[in-house]
Protein backbone atom coordinates (compact mmCIF):
# COMPACT_ATOMS: atom_id res chain seq x y z
CA UNK A 1 0.00 0.00 0.00
CA UNK A 2 1.24 3.55 -1.15
CA UNK A 3 2.39 5.58 2.04
CA UNK A 4 4.11 8.63 2.85
CA UNK A 5 7.56 7.73 4.43
CA UNK A 6 10.94 9.17 5.01
CA UNK A 7 13.77 7.80 2.71
CA UNK A 8 17.28 8.29 2.04
CA UNK A 9 19.41 8.61 -1.82
CA UNK A 10 22.62 8.28 -2.82
CA UNK A 11 22.07 11.04 -4.94
CA UNK A 12 20.37 14.23 -4.79
CA UNK A 13 16.73 13.12 -6.40
CA UNK A 14 15.31 10.13 -6.77
CA UNK A 15 15.71 10.27 -10.63
CA UNK A 16 19.42 10.02 -10.01
CA UNK A 17 19.82 7.97 -7.71
CA UNK A 18 20.36 4.33 -8.24
CA UNK A 19 19.17 2.94 -4.73
CA UNK A 20 16.58 3.96 -1.83
CA UNK A 21 18.11 3.32 1.72
CA UNK A 22 15.85 3.24 5.01
CA UNK A 23 18.41 5.32 7.07
CA UNK A 24 20.68 8.76 6.44
CA UNK A 25 23.84 6.33 7.10
CA UNK A 26 22.88 5.05 3.60
CA UNK A 27 23.28 1.10 4.99
CA UNK A 28 19.87 -0.09 4.85
CA UNK A 29 18.08 -1.09 1.79
CA UNK A 30 14.95 -0.11 1.37
CA UNK A 31 12.53 -3.08 0.63
CA UNK A 32 11.97 -3.75 -3.01
CA UNK A 33 9.10 -1.76 -4.56
CA UNK A 34 7.92 1.40 -5.81
CA UNK A 35 8.87 4.71 -5.18
CA UNK A 36 7.43 8.47 -6.01
CA UNK A 37 8.50 11.62 -4.67
CA UNK A 38 5.88 14.13 -6.15
CA UNK A 39 7.24 13.69 -9.76
CA UNK A 40 9.59 10.62 -10.85
CA UNK A 41 8.36 6.76 -10.17
CA UNK A 42 10.76 4.17 -10.23
CA UNK A 43 10.84 0.54 -8.97
CA UNK A 44 13.22 -1.12 -7.18
CA UNK A 45 14.29 -4.69 -6.82
CA UNK A 46 17.57 -5.94 -5.23
CA UNK A 47 18.74 -2.82 -4.24
CA UNK A 48 18.86 -0.81 -7.78
CA UNK A 49 16.26 1.50 -8.92
CA UNK A 50 15.09 0.38 -12.48
CA UNK A 51 14.34 3.23 -14.69
CA UNK A 52 11.87 5.87 -14.47
CA UNK A 53 8.21 5.06 -15.55
CA UNK A 54 4.37 6.16 -15.03
CA UNK A 55 3.43 5.40 -11.79
CA UNK A 56 1.78 2.48 -11.51
CA UNK A 57 0.26 3.15 -7.79
CA UNK A 58 -0.23 6.76 -8.34
CA UNK A 59 -4.09 6.76 -8.12
CA UNK A 60 -6.88 5.14 -9.88
CA UNK A 61 -9.59 7.91 -11.09
CA UNK A 62 -11.84 8.31 -8.22
CA UNK A 63 -15.80 7.52 -9.53
CA UNK A 64 -16.23 4.13 -10.68
CA UNK A 65 -15.54 0.24 -9.65
CA UNK A 66 -12.46 -2.04 -8.86
CA UNK A 67 -12.96 -5.43 -8.79
CA UNK A 68 -11.31 -7.53 -6.57
CA UNK A 69 -10.66 -10.99 -8.11
CA UNK A 70 -12.33 -14.03 -6.45
CA UNK A 71 -9.31 -15.69 -5.02
CA UNK A 72 -7.43 -15.32 -1.76
CA UNK A 73 -5.31 -12.28 -1.04
CA UNK A 74 -4.80 -8.65 0.36
CA UNK A 75 -6.00 -6.39 -2.56
CA UNK A 76 -5.25 -2.46 -2.18
CA UNK A 77 -6.29 0.33 -4.53
CA UNK A 78 -4.84 4.02 -4.44
CA UNK A 79 -7.95 6.32 -5.14
CA UNK A 80 -6.55 9.79 -6.48
CA UNK A 81 -9.13 11.94 -4.84
CA UNK A 82 -7.80 15.14 -6.42
CA UNK A 83 -5.91 18.24 -5.10
CA UNK A 84 -7.48 21.17 -5.80
CA UNK A 85 -9.19 23.76 -3.89
CA UNK A 86 -12.45 22.20 -4.87
CA UNK A 87 -11.38 18.86 -3.92
CA UNK A 88 -12.88 18.41 -0.48
CA UNK A 89 -15.98 17.22 0.92
CA UNK A 90 -17.55 13.92 1.90
CA UNK A 91 -15.40 10.35 -0.68
CA UNK A 92 -18.03 7.37 -0.84
CA UNK A 93 -16.51 4.62 -0.92
CA UNK A 94 -18.98 1.33 -1.40
CA UNK A 95 -18.10 -2.22 -1.06
CA UNK A 96 -20.41 -5.66 -2.20
CA UNK A 97 -19.33 -8.71 -1.09
CA UNK A 98 -22.16 -11.13 -2.42
CA UNK A 99 -21.83 -12.73 0.73
CA UNK A 100 -18.81 -13.65 0.42
CA UNK A 101 -16.28 -12.61 3.60
CA UNK A 102 -13.87 -9.98 3.22
CA UNK A 103 -12.04 -7.45 5.35
CA UNK A 104 -12.15 -3.87 4.48
CA UNK A 105 -10.20 -0.40 5.63
CA UNK A 106 -9.60 2.65 3.95
CA UNK A 107 -6.09 5.01 4.67
CA UNK A 108 -6.61 8.84 3.76
CA UNK A 109 -4.13 11.31 5.62
CA UNK A 110 -2.59 8.95 8.12
CA UNK A 111 -6.33 8.12 9.06
CA UNK A 112 -7.70 4.83 9.57
CA UNK A 113 -11.30 4.52 8.47
CA UNK A 114 -13.48 1.13 8.82
CA UNK A 115 -16.87 2.13 9.81
CA UNK A 116 -19.64 0.74 7.35
CA UNK A 117 -23.37 0.99 6.65
CA UNK A 118 -24.99 -1.77 5.54
CA UNK A 119 -28.28 -1.78 3.44
CA UNK A 120 -29.48 -4.77 5.44
CA UNK A 121 -27.85 -4.45 8.86
CA UNK A 122 -26.79 -0.99 9.72
CA UNK A 123 -23.56 -0.01 11.10
CA UNK A 124 -20.82 -2.15 11.04
CA UNK A 125 -17.23 -1.97 12.15
CA UNK A 126 -14.27 -3.45 13.56
CA UNK A 127 -12.38 -2.91 16.60
CA UNK A 128 -10.06 -1.50 17.37
CA UNK A 129 -11.44 1.66 15.18
CA UNK A 130 -7.00 0.95 13.16
CA UNK A 131 -8.07 -2.82 11.85
CA UNK A 132 -9.87 -3.73 9.15
CA UNK A 133 -13.83 -4.34 9.44
CA UNK A 134 -14.91 -8.26 7.95
CA UNK A 135 -18.43 -8.37 6.25
CA UNK A 136 -20.22 -10.76 4.70
CA UNK A 137 -22.49 -13.65 5.88
CA UNK A 138 -21.82 -16.19 8.75
CA UNK A 139 -22.49 -19.53 6.43
CA UNK A 140 -19.75 -18.78 4.24
CA UNK A 141 -16.67 -18.24 7.13
CA UNK A 142 -13.62 -19.99 6.80
CA UNK A 143 -12.05 -17.53 9.18
CA UNK A 144 -10.29 -19.12 12.20
CA UNK A 145 -10.03 -16.29 14.39
CA UNK A 146 -6.05 -15.63 15.80
CA UNK A 147 -4.85 -18.15 13.26
CA UNK A 148 -2.29 -16.44 10.98
CA UNK A 149 -2.85 -17.25 7.39
CA UNK A 150 -0.36 -16.52 4.52
CA UNK A 151 -1.79 -14.54 1.83
CA UNK A 152 -0.68 -12.87 -1.12
CA UNK A 153 -0.15 -9.13 -2.06
CA UNK A 154 -1.77 -7.14 -4.85
CA UNK A 155 -1.56 -3.58 -5.82
CA UNK A 156 -4.19 -2.11 -8.59
CA UNK A 157 -1.94 -0.86 -11.31
CA UNK A 158 -4.88 1.13 -12.77
CA UNK A 159 -5.62 -1.70 -15.39
CA UNK A 160 -4.68 -5.18 -13.30
CA UNK A 161 -3.82 -6.82 -10.13
CA UNK A 162 0.55 -6.73 -10.09
CA UNK A 163 1.83 -9.33 -6.97
CA UNK A 164 4.18 -7.76 -4.84
CA UNK A 165 5.03 -10.10 -2.27
CA UNK A 166 2.68 -12.30 0.54
CA UNK A 167 2.11 -10.97 3.99
CA UNK A 168 0.96 -12.92 7.29
CA UNK A 169 -3.07 -11.99 8.17
CA UNK A 170 -4.09 -12.73 11.43
CA UNK A 171 -7.75 -12.09 12.23
CA UNK A 172 -9.20 -10.96 15.92
CA UNK A 173 -12.62 -11.48 17.35
CA UNK A 174 -13.08 -7.57 17.58
CA UNK A 175 -13.16 -7.22 13.84
CA UNK A 176 -15.44 -9.72 12.78
CA UNK A 177 -19.44 -7.99 11.69
CA UNK A 178 -20.59 -11.13 10.03
CA UNK A 179 -24.45 -10.85 9.36
CA UNK A 180 -26.88 -13.80 9.51
CA UNK A 181 -27.47 -13.22 5.47
CA UNK A 182 -25.89 -10.89 2.81
CA UNK A 183 -25.09 -7.31 4.28
CA UNK A 184 -25.44 -6.00 0.57
CA UNK A 185 -24.04 -2.96 -0.52
CA UNK A 186 -22.12 -1.34 2.91
CA UNK A 187 -21.09 2.70 2.76
CA UNK A 188 -18.39 3.78 3.87
CA UNK A 189 -18.02 8.04 4.17
CA UNK A 190 -14.30 9.61 4.10
CA UNK A 191 -14.19 13.26 5.70
CA UNK A 192 -11.97 14.88 2.42
CA UNK A 193 -11.26 18.25 4.27
CA UNK A 194 -7.64 18.61 3.58
CA UNK A 195 -7.75 20.13 -0.07
CA UNK A 196 -3.88 19.14 -1.17
CA UNK A 197 -3.79 15.33 0.61
CA UNK A 198 -4.90 13.20 -2.74
CA UNK A 199 -4.70 9.51 -2.15
CA UNK A 200 -6.97 6.87 -0.46
CA UNK A 201 -5.84 4.05 -0.07
CA UNK A 202 -8.66 0.94 0.11
CA UNK A 203 -7.72 -2.44 1.20
CA UNK A 204 -9.56 -5.03 0.63
CA UNK A 205 -8.42 -9.20 2.57
CA UNK A 206 -9.82 -12.04 0.86
CA UNK A 207 -9.39 -15.02 3.42
CA UNK A 208 -11.95 -17.53 2.21
CA UNK A 209 -11.39 -18.95 -0.88
CA UNK A 210 -14.39 -17.98 -2.44
CA UNK A 211 -13.57 -14.32 -1.33
CA UNK A 212 -15.12 -11.50 -3.59
CA UNK A 213 -15.47 -7.79 -3.64
CA UNK A 214 -16.16 -4.84 -5.82
CA UNK A 215 -15.53 -1.26 -4.34
CA UNK A 216 -16.90 1.96 -5.74
CA UNK A 217 -15.54 5.41 -4.52
CA UNK A 218 -16.74 8.77 -5.69
CA UNK A 219 -15.04 12.27 -5.78
CA UNK A 220 -15.46 14.58 -3.11
CA UNK A 221 -18.78 16.25 -2.77
CA UNK A 222 -20.64 18.38 -0.76
CA UNK A 223 -23.51 16.00 1.06
CA UNK A 224 -27.69 16.64 0.75
CA UNK A 225 -28.74 18.90 3.14
CA UNK A 226 -31.95 18.59 5.88
CA UNK A 227 -33.38 20.52 8.17
CA UNK A 228 -34.20 18.66 11.36
CA UNK A 229 -35.25 19.33 14.85
CA UNK A 230 -32.35 19.37 18.03
CA UNK A 231 -32.04 15.94 18.87
CA UNK A 232 -32.68 14.31 22.35
CA UNK A 233 -31.82 11.17 24.05
CA UNK A 234 -35.03 10.29 25.47
CA UNK A 235 -38.80 11.12 23.93
CA UNK A 236 -41.29 13.97 25.99
CA UNK A 237 -43.79 14.27 23.12
CA UNK A 238 -45.49 17.71 25.00
CA UNK A 239 -41.55 19.47 24.27
CA UNK A 240 -40.02 17.40 21.93
CA UNK A 241 -42.82 17.89 19.01
CA UNK A 242 -43.07 21.32 19.70
CA UNK A 243 -39.39 21.45 18.66
CA UNK A 244 -38.47 24.46 15.38
CA UNK A 245 -37.15 22.52 12.56
CA UNK A 246 -34.05 24.79 12.64
CA UNK A 247 -31.09 22.43 12.10
CA UNK A 248 -29.53 21.84 9.26
CA UNK A 249 -28.27 18.29 9.12
CA UNK A 250 -26.62 16.37 6.11
CA UNK A 251 -26.82 12.48 4.70
CA UNK A 252 -24.57 10.29 2.88
CA UNK A 253 -27.62 7.52 1.89
CA UNK A 254 -27.15 4.20 1.99
CA UNK A 255 -31.32 3.28 1.41
CA UNK A 256 -32.27 6.57 1.06
CA UNK A 257 -32.47 8.55 -2.43
CA UNK A 258 -30.65 11.88 -0.83
CA UNK A 259 -34.51 13.32 -0.74
CA UNK A 260 -35.78 11.67 1.80
CA UNK A 261 -34.08 9.73 4.25
CA UNK A 262 -33.48 5.74 4.72
CA UNK A 263 -32.77 3.35 7.45
CA UNK A 264 -29.48 2.98 7.82
CA UNK A 265 -28.34 6.55 6.10
CA UNK A 266 -25.26 7.64 7.13
CA UNK A 267 -26.22 11.22 9.28
CA UNK A 268 -23.75 14.27 9.76
CA UNK A 269 -23.70 17.74 11.48
CA UNK A 270 -21.43 19.13 8.24
CA UNK A 271 -21.48 18.39 4.79
CA UNK A 272 -18.24 16.64 4.62
CA UNK A 273 -18.83 14.44 6.82
CA UNK A 274 -16.51 15.14 9.01
CA UNK A 275 -19.00 14.51 12.17
CA UNK A 276 -22.01 12.12 12.90
CA UNK A 277 -25.12 13.14 14.47
CA UNK A 278 -24.98 12.15 18.47
CA UNK A 279 -26.71 9.68 19.49
CA UNK A 280 -30.61 10.54 20.14
CA UNK A 281 -33.81 11.33 18.66
CA UNK A 282 -34.40 13.89 16.20
CA UNK A 283 -37.44 15.20 13.70
CA UNK A 284 -37.28 16.38 10.28
CA UNK A 285 -38.90 17.31 7.41
CA UNK A 286 -37.61 14.37 5.03
CA UNK A 287 -38.85 11.33 7.10
CA UNK A 288 -40.51 8.88 4.59
CA UNK A 289 -44.51 8.73 5.74
CA UNK A 290 -46.02 7.82 7.79
CA UNK A 291 -43.48 8.68 10.74
CA UNK A 292 -42.29 11.98 11.70
CA UNK A 293 -39.05 10.88 14.16
CA UNK A 294 -35.74 8.96 13.32
CA UNK A 295 -33.68 7.99 16.01
CA UNK A 296 -29.70 7.90 15.60
CA UNK A 297 -27.03 5.57 17.03
CA UNK A 298 -23.64 5.46 15.79
CA UNK A 299 -24.21 8.13 13.22
CA UNK A 300 -26.48 5.78 11.48
CA UNK A 301 -30.48 6.04 11.33
CA UNK A 302 -31.82 2.54 13.06
CA UNK A 303 -35.33 3.33 13.26
CA UNK A 304 -38.24 5.61 12.17
CA UNK A 305 -41.12 6.84 14.99
CA UNK A 306 -44.20 8.67 15.29
CA UNK A 307 -44.63 10.34 18.03
CA UNK A 308 -46.12 13.39 17.24
CA UNK A 309 -48.87 12.28 14.92
CA UNK A 310 -51.72 15.47 15.15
Amino acid sequence: MPTQQTFYLNCPTLASATTVFLDPGLTTVAPDGYYFDGTTARQQVGGILFPAEACPTCGTECKGTVEAPSLQGVYTITFDAGNTPTSVGAVIITIAVNSTVNGIKAVYDSVTYNQLSSQGYGYLAGTPSTSYTYIGASPNDCIVVGTPVSLDLYDWDGTTYIPVGTTSVTVSAGEMQLTAGNPDLCVMVIPKTNATERYINVTIVGICPDSEAVVGISCPLELPSFLGTYGVPTVSPEFFCNFPYNYTYYVAPVNGDGITLGLYDWVFLDSSGATVLPDGYYRALPVPAPYDTFQVQDGVIIAFHSYCAS
